[in-house]
Parts: C-alpha cells; sequence; structure tokens
C-alpha cells in the first residue's frame, strides 16, 4: 500500500517535545497542517524531527494494560490479571497458532513493519539531498540503525520474515512479498549496523544526547545480532565462522572505554533504579511529562502497597541464584530450605522481594498462619489471604524488587529507564562465544570478570558443567530484562523450561517460626512443542501476501 505521508508527518511532530529530544523551534514555522513532504526532507531541523518520530517504534515493557515483561513467558515468572490468560498463557499453554499469535507479542509484525517503512520512505528522500553531509550523516546513521533494531525485533521473534527495503505505490500490479530466512535477514541487520557504525558519532563526542543512536549502540546491535545467529536455533549445523564473528563482535563492545561494570550489588540494583549509569550503552529514558505509562511500580509492587504483582518469580528462578560460596541451595550442605535467603548471591537481594524482605520502610509479608490458613487478621499483608486487595497478592509466594522505584508510589507512572543494552551482557555474550569455540579459559575469565563485580567467587568448571554454570549466571544477571525467553528459544531448550509447571512456595507462621512449603503450583498448564521455537506469521498476512509468505514449521496444520 501507498505510504500515508500525512501519517508519518503527524506522528512525527506530535511526538518530538516527549522521551526522544528534538529541537525545540521548529514549531514557531509553521503550523503544523502546512508541512509539505519538501519541507520535511529538505530542511535539516524538520528532517531530525521526521528522525526522531521514529524511535516511538523502540517498545518498553511497562506502559500496556498489562505488563509485557517477557519473562513471563518463562521459567522465571508467572503472570496473573487480566492478560495473562489472553496473552501470556496463550503461549506457555502451547496454543499459540496464526490467528491469536499476534496477542503474544503485542501485534509486533504491523506495528514494526510501519516504523520500518518510515526508514525506507527516509533513504527515499533523501537521495540527493540539498542537506550539508555534516547534519545528513548523522540523521542517516540513526535510520540505518533504527532500520537495523526493527528487524531484529522481528527476527528474533519470528526468524524469517520479509525483508521490504522501499516503499511501493498504487501504480504496481502487485504487493505481494517473499520470506526471507533468517540468516538473510540477520545479515541485513549486520549491514545495517556497519553502515550506522560508519555514520553516527560515539557517545563520547561533545553534544551526544542519550537516548540517542550512537556509534556504540550500533556496535552493540551487531553483537547481539551475531550471537542469535550463531545460535543452535539459527545455526544448527554448529558453524564455528559464526561463534567467531559473535566472538569478535561482543569482545569488541566488551572494551568500550566508556562503560564499566557496576562493582556491588547495590550498584547493580541502582543501575535498574536509574541512579548508576556507568554500564548502561542504550536504554529509553523517561521524564515527569513523558512517564513510563502505567509504570512498572503498578505490576511489580506487593498488594500491601498497592501493586498488582502481576509478574512474579518462580521458585525456579529463586533456587538458580547461588549460595555465596559458589554452589546451588541443593549443593550446599550448610544450606537450610527451613531459613532459605540467608547467604545468598547478591543479586538475590536487589532482585527478588522474599518473606522478610525490607519494602519500603515495612517487611514483605507474604504467609498465612498454619492453623488457620484464610484467616485476614491472622495473615502476612502480602499474602493471598490478607485484607490488603488479597486478589494482587503473589501467587509463588515472591515479587520482583528488580525495577521497582521504592521512592515512588505504585501508581506514580515511573520515571526510571528501560536498560536495552549494557555492559554485562556483552561479557556474557562473548563467554558463550568462547565456550562454543572451546576456549573455556577465556569464556571462564569475562565470566568471572562479571560474578567477582556482583560479589561472587570464580567459575571454575569446565566442558557441559561450564555450560549449566554460564546460562545459569545469564539467569540472574540479566532476569527480567528481555533476554530469557530469547534465551531458552535460542537454545532450544524449552521442553525442560517453559514446559514444566511454574512453582512457588507457601510459608506457614506457626507460633514464632515460618514453614516454608516448595509444593505450592503456581501453573500446571504448561506445556512445549517446537513450533513455539518461532511465532507465527500472522494468518491476516500470509492471506494479503496471496500465500507468497512462508509459514514457519508446525503451524500449518
Amino acid at each position: 500500500m501507498k505510504t500515508n505521508f500525512k501519517v508519518y508527518i503527524t506522528i512525527a511532530l506530535a511526538t518530538v517535545a516527549l522521551l526522544w529530544s528534538c529541537s525545540d523551534d521548529f514549531l514557531e514555522k509553521k503550523p503544523l497542517d502546512s508541512f509539505s513532504e519538501v519541507d520535511v526532507f529538505a530542511d535539516p531541523a524538520l528532517l531530525g524531527d521526521f528522525v526522531n518520530g521514529t524511535y516511538r517504534g523502540v517498545r518498553h515493557p511497562f506502559d500496556d494494560s498489562e505488563n509485557s515483561l517477557t519473562d513471563g513467558l518463562t521459567d522465571n515468572a508467572f503472570n496473573q490479571h487480566g492478560s495473562a490468560d489472553a496473552i501470556i498463557k496463550v503461549y506457555t499453554r502451547g496454543e499459540v497458532n496464526p490467528d491469536n499469535g499476534e496477542g503474544v507479542t503485542r501485534q509486533l509484525w504491523n506495528s514494526t513493519y510501519e516504523y520500518i517503512k518510515r526508514t525506507n520512505l527516509f533513504f527515499e528522500k533523501i537521495e540527493n539531498s540539498s542537506i550539508e553531509a555534516s547534519k545528513l550523516t548523522p540523521l542517516e546513521g540513526q535510520m540505518h540503525f533504527l532500520r537495523a533494531f526493527y528487524y531484529f525485533e522481528l527476527f528474533r521473534w519470528y526468524g524469517n520474515v520479509p525483508l521490504i527495503t522501499r516503499t511501493f505505490n498504487l501504480t504496481e500490479e502487485s504487493f505481494d512479498v517473499e520470506t526471507s530466512s533468517a540468516d538473510e535477514i540477520g545479515a541485513f541487520i549486520v549491514q545495517e549496523c556497519d553502515l550506522a557504525i560508519s555514520q553516527l558519532n560515539s557517545s563520547l563526542d561533545a553534544g551526544y544526547q542519550k537516548g540517542r543512536a550512537s556509534k556504540e549502540v550500533a556496535m552493540a546491535l551487531k553483537a547481539r545480532t551475531l550471537l542469535y545467529l550463531a545460535s543452535p536455533l539459527f545455526n544448527p549445523s554448529n558453524d564455528q565462522n559464526k561463534w567467531i564473528a559473535a566472538r569478535d563482535a561482543n569482545k569488541a563492545v566488551m572494551e568500550l572505554p566508556q562503560y564499566k561494570l557496576v562493582d556491588n550489588a547495590t550498584e547493580y540494583g541502582d543501575m535498574f533504579r536509574g541512579t548508576n549509569q556507568e554500564e548502561v550503552i542504550w536504554a529509553r529514558y523517561f521524564t515527569a511529562v513523558n512517564d513510563q505509562g502505567w509504570g512498572v511500580n503498578t505490576w511489580l509492587f506487593p498488594n500491601s502497597e498497592g501493586g498488582w504483582s502481576t509478574t512474579t518469580p518462580t521458585q525456579s528462578l529463586v533456587d538458580s541464584y547461588e549460595i555465596t560460596t559458589g554452589a546451588l541451595p541443593e549443593e550446599e550442605p550448610t544450606y537450610d530450605p527451613q531459613n532459605p535467603y540467608v547467604n545468598r548471591d547478591p543479586r538475590f537481594y536487589q532482585s527478588i522481594l522474599f518473606n522478610g524482605a525490607p519494602f519500603k520502610g515495612a517487611t514483605y509479608d507474604p504467609w498465612v498462619d498454619k492453623a488457620d490458613p484464610s484467616n485476614a487478621n491472622k495473615a502476612g499483608k502480602d499474602s493471598p489471604s490478607s485484607s490488603n486487595s488479597k486478589h494482587n497478592a503473589s501467587r509463588t509466594g515472591y515479587t520482583f524488587r528488580k525495577w521497582a522505584l521504592e521512592s515512588e508510589n505504585w501508581d506514580s507512572g515511573n520515571k526510571g529507564p528501560w536498560i536495552i543494552f549494557r555492559l554485562g551482557e556483552f561479557y556474557l555474550n562473548y563467554a558463550e562465544a568462547e565456550i562454543a569455540l572451546g576456549n573455556e579459559a577465556d569464556a571462564r575469565t569475562a565470566l568471572n570478570e562479571v560474578r567477582s563485580h556482583r560479589g561472587m567467587p570464580a567459575v571454575i568448571e569446565t566442558g557441559n558443567a561450564l555450560i549449566e554454570k554460564y546460562r545459569r549466571e545469564r539467569r540472574v544477571e540479566l532476569v527480567l530484562e528481555d533476554h530469557r525467553f530469547f534465551d531458552i528459544r535460542r537454545w532450544k531448550i524449552g521442553a525442560e523450561t517453559i514446559g514444566q509447571p511454574a512453582m512457588g512456595v507457601t510459608i506457614y507462621k506457626n507460633g514464632n517460626t515460618m514453614e516454608y512449603d516448595y509444593s505450592r503450583v503456581a501453573d500446571n498448564t504448561r506445556k512445549w512443542h517446537d513450533k513455539m521455537y518461532l511465532l507465527p506469521i500472522p494468518a491476516t498476512e500470509i492471506e494479503r501476501s496471496h500465500n507468497t509468505l512462508t509459514q514457519n514449521d508446525f503451524y500449518n496444520n
């Protein structure tokens, strides 16, 4: 369909004063409805605002009517309330199909291709532009990056998608497009990132505005893409050249001088509260005027603080946090399952709210009375028996502390950042590539650099034990950061993770003693089918293409 240019301009100009910073004086030039296509693509300020509007497709998970943290689709978390049945459980029950898959992705297909159209229009309209190169080139770099970023979003959900790099017009005989392979999409993303790297300014340059794409941000996207392309889902033959490319790209990000791993667990927690940004390469930022919308506190705060406990940690996730000796709880002789939260990985206390944890000047109390579990007068304030909006109590016995801002209220529309790329990820990415290449010593060095900054002892494992240690480290380090869902799929470990019941803990108060019962089942409907490694292309898109698009495996039956 022909691009609706008026819509594009309206979107661009309506959003320029919002999250992504831009000039303030262009509105004085003409009324909003007077800008023509010639105006926008010939004027550096207006063109900059058009680019700014294209950032609006960079999504975050806190603004929906229910949050869209993808950990709820995994063994890390359980989701309750409105969208859980309609969105989350459609996937975790193995019921996803071409007619309902877009509920799981939050309408990713249409939304993302709309922003890709904006980038394609941009490149067509700036050919032979009269704008001086010093102003045009950085804008080109941002649009190459954004086109790459939006294709990466499609690639990591669907794998094979149409690669469209131009706009269409009404005189064309057909608008049908074919599916490109994941390798072709990945190669295009890398190509776009390389162009962006050559055109963008560095975050070290004077005048760089945080939240914008920089040379380093494009390097990060390239490195993550190459790791995905090397992983089992997209590299069934285990082509070592793909792992070499992933290693080298992630090493380049790991060695960027302007970022450093935060020094301890408190600084780790501060990173997600927005008060320590030393490790952050790229994030989406918010302001009092342009906040998160509903806000993360709504979704994560416990019921006694007005929150909805929408996404809550599973016992499986809690058990992944090691004892400070480096052993898993079940492997540590001193571990007491009736006193389970002592001497744990320091990141545990920054990420999870557990029975007795301090929070907002009180403690998190999800316990019930052993003799009378349903009695609200004898129940902890955060339990399912509480008189504090008990329907909002956690169904796993835990809630998340990570991302939550204790300094604000549950409905404050948080202003903390949504971090997209940070340095810790790239140490882990590099370690994964080195493990795949058989360079275990180098992998352990990178892995231990992260662990030492988080207050954990060095990894000494080899072989399969090293792989398991690495995957567990990645799970706890990156929890609730939009990684676990994609890691499970690219490693092809769905059956043993998503395909298992989501468990929690029930805490009984028996006199002055707390008793922990780990048989609590939050969700026993979870199933796995290999089709779930990729999301289906929407049925409506297959129909519109007159079946030129190829549906992903297992979804044609």
